[in-house]
């Protein structure tokens, strides 16, 4: 017994001298990045819901976003506001599978955008629960090419 109980003070002498490390927020990143993301309602079988993933801007302004859709996805629009609900203005357009929004005007770093894909409707349903990925990537003011910003994860369910 004595041996268990110097085991157990030992070992945490020894894991209380260890320097912890602090985990930051994924916000304070210095790069752009995806934030959370849903699906509302989460049921897959109400047509028309809202899939919706949010993008951190950091670094550097950001020009546009490219979006891939899953091949049996489709959509009726694209919206995105800030973090303060208010619209964003940008052009959407679609091609083939590929949705591209391009803003206005930069957005700045510091911002935090949702991008809100209306009345989606997947076609196949026929599992309980579903996970659709859309890829997402961006352009940065002053860089050419795609930045790849990784996949937005969209969870549903079906009752």
């Amino acid at each position: 017994m004595n041996k268990l109980i110097y085991a157990t003070a030992f070992t945490l002498v020894i894991a209380s001298t260890v320097p912890s490390a602090w985990a930051k927020s994924p916000n304070d990143a210095n790069i752009t990045h995806l934030g959370k993301s849903a699906a509302v309602p989460l049921d897959a079988l109400v047509p028309d819901a809202t899939h919706k993933f949010d993008v951190h801007v950091q670094g550097k302004a950001l020009s546009e976003l490219t979006i891939d859709i899953p091949e049996d996805v489709s959509f009726k629009g694209i919206t995105v506001k800030n973090k303060s609900g208010q619209k964003i203005p940008a052009t959407v357009s679609v091609n083939d599978k590929k949705a591209t929004v391009a803003f206005s005007e930069p957005v700045a770093p510091g911002n935090s955008l949702t991008i809100f894909m209306n009345g989606v409707n997947a076609t196949n349903t026929y599992d309980y629960s579903r996970t659709l990925h859309y890829r997402v990537s961006t352009k940065m003011v002053g860089m050419n090419g795609d930045i790849p910003l990784g996949l937005a994860r969209v969870q549903t369910y079906r009752d």
